[in-house]
């Protein structure tokens, strides 16, 4: 009953605020209150972390010391190399060019040279003229005339040639320097074509207003228009 008590009182005291004290509170598990509030209470975390922050503020301190600190001291530049000085050999002193002064050329006295005057022509005899002889021309030999040959008359040709050259049919002659042809018996000859093969007859000649043919035995005809 008691136990029930002490419990209400605790609670209307944590409703109006006030914490009980220690000796009131009840006992638990044979301890009490007070015994329980002097253990010791679990080791925080909290310097093991503010520990290690401070080691790595360190390391970080000590690199960088070693990083930024300058060098031992500065590089003292490589001295630099004198130019080598040439000094000129005993250079024998210039030659003077000596002058020499040309000769005088001999001066020759002025000679005055008298012109004499040319001897007189004289005047060849006139040269004996050769007459020359020629020899008297000959007579000429009398030619004795040949007599005339007595001119052959032409051939004619034979009765049928001729009555076959009668015949023909000339449609056309045209005449030139080059090239004369004429149109016989529907055909086209020119001079030098043979017209009748079998008496033989060549067309030899052509004109405006004539033809002239001939046979194998050289017997000519001439047709007029």
């Amino acid at each position: 009953m008691s136990l029930i008590n002490d419990a209400l009182k605790k609670a209307q005291k944590q409703r109006t605020g006030e914490a009980p004290p220690l000796a009131a509170m009840p006992t638990i598990g044979g301890e009490s209150p007070r015994h329980i509030s002097r253990r010791g209470k679990p080791a925080s975390s909290t310097p093991l972390y503010l520990g290690l922050g401070g080691a790595g503020v360190l390391v970080v301190l000590v690199a960088g010391f070693f990083l930024l600190r300058p060098s031992s001291g500065p590089v003292a530049p490589a001295p630099a190399e004198k130019p080598a000085v040439i000094v000129p050999a005993n250079m024998p002193p210039p030659a003077i060019a000596a002058t020499t002064q040309p000769a005088p050329a001999p001066t020759t006295p002025n000679v005055f040279v008298v012109p004499l005057a040319p001897p007189p022509a004289v005047a060849e005899p006139p040269a004996a003229r050769v007459a020359e002889t020629r020899p008297a021309a000959q007579p000429a030999a009398p030619t004795v005339a040949e007599p005339a040959r007595a001119a052959t008359p032409p051939r004619r040709l034979d009765a049928r040639a001729t009555t076959y050259i009668e015949s023909i049919r000339v449609a056309g002659i045209r005449a030139s320097a080059t090239d004369s042809k004429v149109l016989m018996n529907d055909r086209v000859y020119r001079a030098g074509d043979l017209v009748e093969h079998e008496m033989g007859l060549k067309l030899i000649g052509i004109t405006s207003s004539s033809l002239t043919f001939e046979d194998p035995t050289g017997a000519q005809y001439t047709r007029n228009f």
